[in-house]
């Protein structure tokens, strides 16, 4: 099993957060750098195998200030020598699928192939619609919200085909229902030295297809994600398409019905997997070394998930067949009770981690992390205790 760690990053703990507009502020953003390079070395020289950044816009709150996770890749892969470095994911369908390949191309280019991407539709419609709105559908998420979300799942399924024709082929064309590459009747004054050194013109020196440079460094591309679906068509969609879905359900029956559905989806595609290969499930850990600070530090954490996640629906994910999960409790004790997270001494985290485990031997675990919102020391005590006295138990890489 590969563990890497996946960053909501708080730019500061709740109490900077409730002043207001902590978004803003470079003091906050910088000590946020900071730590996460110190994380992320430690994790580096201890076998993780990657970190991951989700992509967030317009959060002025302080809330997940991750508004370019490529650019905080580089970052850390600039400071760091093995770890992997990638994204949970990417919101496709209000960025430009050619932008999206070049930048992890570059990126994988960069890191000398050490990149890995992640996919998603995106959940935040205030800035999902204002950044796509030059796409129909994207704008509005009121006046029909069934269309709203067809047209989101309909521009994700043509930028991830447009992102692997452009890592993929030296020159190629694309006709959808969104998006046309090219677009007619581009004029191209260099068509002569395009033609005899490039591609995608014809004689008239129109521009007929166009190539991305450079492509990846891997061949035929990174390592492929996608987070989190929560019906088994989502996951075996994802998986038919190379991605590799990570689940975040915690109910054992709908946990086991999505890992079935990703190796329906890899056989849909050719690809013939044993249980579990290929699919990743994401958790939260919080390990200290007494009991009562672990709590402590767990309650801490978990605000942005309870004040910030859960707006959003994701306390569905704790929920069981045909339970409403707006009756479960928005708390710590809940996520813990219910399997999304591990909470206590290494003895008991492991414990716990093991009964999880049981029910989904998966090949990557993903762990949430919130950055500042427990203590820089605390964190690199949580990371020491998991590299030291959990983890090895599960990814003999980890030491």
């Amino acid at each position: 099993m590969e563990v890497g760690i996946f960053y909501a990053p708080v730019i500061g703990p709740a109490s900077a957060l409730e002043r207001g507009m902590a978004g803003q502020s470079t003091e906050l953003y910088q000590t946020m750098l900071a730590n996460l390079v110190e994380q992320a070395r430690y994790l580096d020289a201890h076998h993780y195998y990657g970190v991951a950044f989700t992509e967030h816009h317009l959060h002025v709150e302080g809330i997940t200030v991750s508004n370019n996770p490529v650019m905080l890749d580089q970052y850390i892969a600039a400071r760091t020598q093995h770890i992997r470095v990638g994204q949970l994911g990417l919101v496709l369908p209000p960025s430009n699928p050619l932008r999206v390949a070049e930048d992890i191309a570059v990126l994988d280019q960069m890191t000398g192939g050490r990149a890995f991407a992640g996919f998603a539709r995106g959940i935040q419609s205030r800035w999902v619609n204002i950044l796509g709105q030059h796409l129909p559908g994207l704008a509005d998420n009121l006046t029909d919200p069934a269309a709203y979300e067809r047209a989101k799942r309909e521009i994700y399924g043509e930028c991830i085909d447009i992102i692997k024709l452009a890592w993929t082929q030296p020159t190629f064309s694309y006709q959808g229902k969104y998006w046309q590459i090219p677009v007619p009747n581009i004029d191209w004054p260099a068509r002569d030295l395009s033609r005899q050194i490039g591609g995608g013109i014809d004689a008239q020196g129109r521009v007929t297809e166009v190539g991305i440079a450079p492509q990846p460094f891997q061949k035929p591309y990174p390592p492929l994600f996608e987070p989190f679906g929560f019906s088994e068509e989502t996951v075996e969609t994802a998986a038919s398409r190379g991605l590799i879905p990570v689940a975040i359900l915690t109910d054992k029956s709908l946990l086991q019905g999505q890992i079935r559905a990703a190796q329906r989806g890899y056989g849909n595609s050719g690809r013939q997997l044993p249980l579990g290969a290929g699919m990743g499930i994401a958790r939260e850990i919080v390990v200290a070394d007494t009991e009562e600070e672990a709590w402590r530090l767990g309650r801490l954490a978990s605000w942005e998930w309870t004040n910030f996640f859960s707006r959003f629906g994701f306390n569905a994910v704790l929920a069981h067949p045909g339970e409403d999960y707006r009756g479960i409790p928005n708390t710590w004790e809940a996520q813990v009770e219910r399997g999304f997270a591990c909470c206590g001494t290494p003895d008991s985290v492991t414990r716990q981690l093991e009964a999880m485990l049981k029910d989904a031997e998966v090949e990557y675990l993903w762990l949430f992390t919130h950055g500042e919102l427990m203590p820089q020391p605390a964190v690199m005590r949580h990371f020491e205790l998991l590299t030291e006295k959990v983890l090895p138990r599960f990814d003999t890489r980890i030491r």
